[in-house]
């Protein structure tokens, strides 16, 4: 094992783990019972029920998420395959991918403020920090050879 096989790792887990499941089983594409889905939807539009919006504010919110995440996803997917690809290659889509995934659970975290979703902005915050700690590592922890 090497350094920069765990900062690839890294950059792949956070590319596999921003994913739309849960808004296909919200649209019916995946059965009810589907197991691997967070049922953020769910919670989405019971946190905006505080407001009463209608229902396809919801839906544009969660598709805008989904955008997001799936955008934040592909900036890491395209991180990992650059990473190191020659050496040194890949740093754009790296700070590209964090920029955009930090700024979402920045985002959720002044959303949870909003909708006084306190419950959850712990949550928030700490993926944000899970996020931040995962770039100084991709950054900061030494390579044989460099």
């Amino acid at each position: 094992m090497t350094a920069t096989f765990l900062k690839r790792a890294l950059l792949a887990f956070w590319a596999a783990w921003l994913n739309l499941l849960d808004g296909l089983k919200a649209r019916g594409l995946l059965a009810a019972s589907w197991p691997f889905a967070s049922g953020n939807y769910g919670f989405l539009s019971a946190t905006t029920a505080r407001y009463g919006p209608p229902a396809w504010l919801n839906a544009v919110l969660f598709l805008g998420v989904i955008a997001w995440e799936g955008a934040s996803a592909a900036l890491f997917w395209l991180a990992w395959w650059t990473f190191r690809r020659p050496p040194g290659a890949g740093t754009g889509w790296r700070y590209a991918a964090f920029t955009s995934a930090l700024c979402l659970w920045l985002a959720f975290a002044v959303a949870d403020e909003v909708f006084i979703a306190y419950e959850v902005e712990g949550t928030h915050l700490r993926l944000f920090m899970a996020q931040l700690l995962t770039l100084l590592a991709v950054e900061l922890l030494p390579e044989a050879g460099r």
